[in-house]
């Protein structure tokens, strides 16, 4: 198979069905080599291309040795250089003007009368000491096998491969010219792609392509850098300095109106052209002829590329044509750079965006958010100077502003500016994007953030020029629609929460007519609950969701659903607690809602009165997961910390503490537990840690050890004492502390 030529796979099969026909056609073992003997095809013979697969070796050393001997050739020749009388045909294939060669080898050919002298020539009685006896056998066995050949036989063949080696020549020849374009094509694709990642490639590319075109004196390119304005940039050509700089706008002179165009436009004999002036009042001299080539991607205009000339110039028709061709290829080129490094710049700008997405989600404070919205937004433009968010929080004519860059009064004054403009006719929400001039902080970038059917904040953006505005548009839109979304969320759920906890109060207050005992219990039980989310038991979100349940725990579940989206997780805590209470064993495969638990714990806690402590550690209710026991007996106890005296001076007894200290409680446990399990001293530490709720991140940090060493220490600890998780350990010490 041809390998080592890089051909495409259909010319290979073509080169291979070729040699198997003439095989065919003149019953001989036909196959291709490189110049150093490496065979390109497979062997094409019914009988004899075993000896080639088995002894690779053996033959690609007997033809390179032809090879070399016949070096030059350029006509099919016979050659019988390793025994007399058995003959190879050796036919060149030339792939002139390119280096390569290949030779196709056919054979072997035994003339008429001439059998006997071979078989009995030395070299073919006696076996070469290099060559293995195994293949020796095989060729004996192939010219024993082998037909003699007339004269006029061998002439047929002869002619035949050497049509052969005429066919295979032009095949491989078109197939190494298209290789060789491919080739030079894929290179100059990579040298362009690479060149996109310089550091300023326009004007480098600009200069090297243009400065060898005969098309025009002065050469110029201009960039779009603003809405409908243009800047030239770079240009080279007599009197070409002079036109850096310059700012032409959409349909002005000639160039304003080539940016209008999708094609290239081009006039002459303007001499006496108006639209000259352009050029004239920059210091070119004279104007003859003016081309333009506008940069587009995605009927986008980026800028321009034109040609000035000073007089009519003699171009022939092809070399003009040719000329113009490479002037629009650069610019597609130049457009596809200016997309590539736009695209890059957005996805920098993206990947905060994402990271920011992330966590502002999360966030259900109004005021975080505008914090976060202006810190972004200074990172998603290039060289910001301000930033700054404005945001109507009620009806009472007050508005939040956070800000960046911004220093009193000016800032201030440009707040109440964006209040009057966006917030005070709220009513109809304000368009997506402004660009303001007339500010204190250069061009301000305005983006209403609307919810609630009506503007409620804006964001706004300084940035140097509009052409920035411009790149940084779509992004800092898809800021300040994520900042809607965001407040929108904040501002539902203040409003869910602040009807849902109305509407508890009025349930609530609705009892203390007719039970004035089970009105003061609903209270105390809420009470319990958010100073165990203080303790840090729970979240204020928890809290307040079980607060509200606690206060309407007398209420039918039922009821409670019947409201539409306020109660519905309230009415399943409601309902798990009175099943607890019940002692209703749950279903198998189930569990009580955490919520649930939480306020048959609290509830009991707030009938006990002062006897706390021993409903938790003789609660009768059954169906509450342990860990949450535990948590509630450690809860408990911090709520009975006191200080007390002990005087050392007199050996009178010790003044008794009225209640237990839960930290001199955790030490008696902890002590009781090392002695009963004999833990190590590390592990002690370890589990004083755990005790005090301390993450293994914190507990590593305490005793400058790894987390992973924690976690070992974690896992003797459990086996000691027979436990399985850090709740089941803590309720261990607990229970000796306080038993």
């Amino acid at each position: 198979m041809i390998e080592t030529t890089g051909l495409i796979s259909d010319i290979r099969d073509v080169c291979q069905e070729l040699q198997d026909t003439y095989a065919q056609l003149t019953d001989l073992l036909i196959m291709v080599t490189d110049h150093e003997g490496r065979m390109m095809t497979a062997p094409s013979h019914p009988g004899h291309t075993i000896i080639f697969e088995q002894h690779a070796e053996e033959m690609q050393r007997f033809m390179q040795q032809e090879i070399n001997k016949l070096q030059g050739i350029k006509n099919t020749l016979l050659s019988d250089q390793w025994v007399p009388g058995i003959r190879w045909l050796i036919a060149p294939v030339s792939l002139e003007p390119l280096s390569t060669s290949f030779f196709i080898w056919a054979g072997i050919l035994i003339q008429t009368g001439t059998r006997q002298a071979v078989l009995s020539h030395p070299n073919f009685s006696q076996k070469d000491v290099e060559v293995s006896t195994d293949f020796f056998e095989a060729m004996q066995r192939w010219v024993h096998e082998t037909q003699e050949t007339t004269p006029e036989q061998e002439i047929f063949k002869r002619e035949k491969i050497t049509r052969l080696a005429r066919a295979m020549s032009l095949i491989l020849k078109s197939s190494y010219k298209e290789k060789r374009l491919t080739d030079r094509l894929v290179a100059l694709s990579d040298t362009l792609v690479t060149d996109q990642s310089a550091a300023h490639p326009i004007e480098e590319i600009t200069r090297i392509v243009l400065s060898s075109s005969d098309l025009a004196d002065i050469f110029g390119f201009a960039l779009r850098t603003g809405t409908g304005k243009y800047t030239v940039i770079n240009s080279i050509g007599t009197a070409a300095p002079e036109l850096n700089g310059a700012v032409f706008h959409e349909g002005e002179g000639f160039l304003g109106q080539a940016v209008l165009s999708a094609q290239p436009s081009r006039w002459t004999n303007v001499e006496r052209d108006p639209r000259s002036n352009f050029f004239l009042q920059k210091g070119v001299p004279q104007v003859h002829e003016v081309q333009c080539f506008p940069i587009r991607y995605d009927d986008e205009v980026y800028g321009l590329l034109f040609g000035v000339s000073y007089k009519e110039r003699s171009i022939p028709g092809l070399h003009f044509q040719f000329e113009e061709t490479m002037i629009s290829l650069m610019g597609w080129y130049i457009a596809n750079h200016l997309t590539y490094e736009k695209m890059e710049k957005q996805l920098q700008r993206f990947k905060p965006l994402i990271e920011l997405s992330r966590m502002i989600v999360s966030v259900q404070d109004a005021q975080r958010v505008m914090f976060m919205l202006v810190d972004m937004s200074l990172n998603l433009v290039w060289n910001p100077s301000a930033s700054i968010v404005v945001h109507r929080t009620s009806d009472d004519g007050k508005i939040q502003m956070v800000a960046r860059g911004m220093q009193s009064p000016n800032g201030e004054t440009y707040a109440k500016d964006v209040a009057r403009r966006y917030l005070e006719n709220a009513e109809q929400p304000a368009a997506s994007y402004y660009i303001n001039h007339s500010t204190p902080f250069e061009i301000m970038l305005e983006y209403p953030i609307v919810y609630a059917n009506r503007t409620r904040a804006v964001l706004a953006v300084a940035v140097s020029t509009e052409q920035e505005g411009e790149e940084c548009r779509e992004i800092l839109s898809a800021l300040a629609m994520m900042g809607s979304v965001v407040m929108k969320s904040v501002y539902d759920r203040q409003q869910y929460m602040s009807n849902s906890n109305r509407f508890a109060q009025i349930l609530h207050e609705s009892i203390r007519e007719w039970n004035v005992a089970l009105y003061q219990l609903t209270a105390d039980a809420q009470r319990i609950v958010q100073e165990f989310a203080t303790w840090g038991g729970i979240t204020k979100d928890e809290a307040d969701m079980i607060g509200r349940a606690c206060l309407m725990s007398y209420s039918d579940p039922n009821m409670l659903r019947s409201f539409p989206h306020l109660f519905q997780q309230e009415a399943e805590m409601i309902e798990d607690y009175k099943h607890i209470q019940d002692n209703q064993a749950v279903a198998a495969g189930k569990s009580y809602s955490r919520g649930g638990q939480i306020m048959a714990l609290a509830f009991a806690i707030a009938a006990s009165a002062d006897d706390d402590m021993r409903v938790v550690n003789d609660l009768p209710i059954s169906g509450i997961d342990q860990g949450l026991v535990s948590q509630f007996r450690l809860f408990v106890l911090s709520r009975h910390t006191l200080e007390t005296e002990i005087n050392l001076v007199e050996e009178a007894p010790a003044v008794a503490a009225r209640s237990v200290s839960s930290e001199g409680a955790e030490g008696r446990g902890l002590e009781a537990i090392v002695k009963q399990f004999g833990l190590s001293p590390r592990e002690k530490e370890v589990l004083e840690l755990v005790v005090k709720a301390s993450s293994n991140k914190e507990i590593a940090a305490t005793l400058f050890i790894s987390e992973h060493t924690v976690k070992n220490h974690l896992t003797n600890i459990f086996n000691k004492m027979g436990v399985s998780d850090r709740a089941q350990a803590i309720a261990a010490v607990f229970n000796k502390s306080i038993g």
